[in-house]
């Protein structure tokens, strides 16, 4: 399904080669950063990653990002409360938020589209199904 991203580099294949696509994965494990961010890399987009959703919304005070792939399960501050501060406290550019999880209640699947998420991604992911989501939320931002 979807996932989140880290802090760095984010390029799209199907946009302008000028124009890099950005993406923040923010997941407490480190081996699913790697796996998402090679993932992701391989298709052309430039990637960061944060450990939490703390240490992203840091991060997010000095950077821009197109998409953030957030992990709903994390110590310090969850995917969730991610989300309600990414679309309550940045102003201007509002990344879209894709929502990575290996257990969610269909309540809080609710709660997170209700929050704007742009979508759920249900752990273990298919890779092909990820880059395209995160290929659409691209797309649909930057119209």
């Amino acid at each position: 399904m979807v996932l989140t991203f880290p802090k760095g580099n984010f390029v799209m294949t199907n946009h302008d080669p000028e124009k890099k696509r950005h993406v923040l994965i923010v997941d407490d494990e480190p081996a699913v950063r790697r796996t998402v961010r090679g993932v992701l890399e391989s298709s052309g987009f430039e990637c960061e990653e944060s450990e939490n959703g703390a240490a992203a919304l840091e991060w997010l005070k000095d950077h821009q990002t197109d998409v953030i792939i957030a992990d709903y399960h994390m110590p310090k501050m969850n995917g969730l409360s991610l989300l309600e501060k990414v679309q309550s406290t940045l102003n201007g550019h509002t990344p879209r938020v894709i929502m990575l999880s290996g257990i969610i209640e269909e309540k809080q699947k609710l709660k997170a589209i209700d929050l704007g998420a742009y979508a759920i991604v249900d752990k273990p992911c298919n890779f092909r199904e990820l880059v395209g989501k995160v290929s659409e939320a691209m797309t649909s931002s930057s119209l």
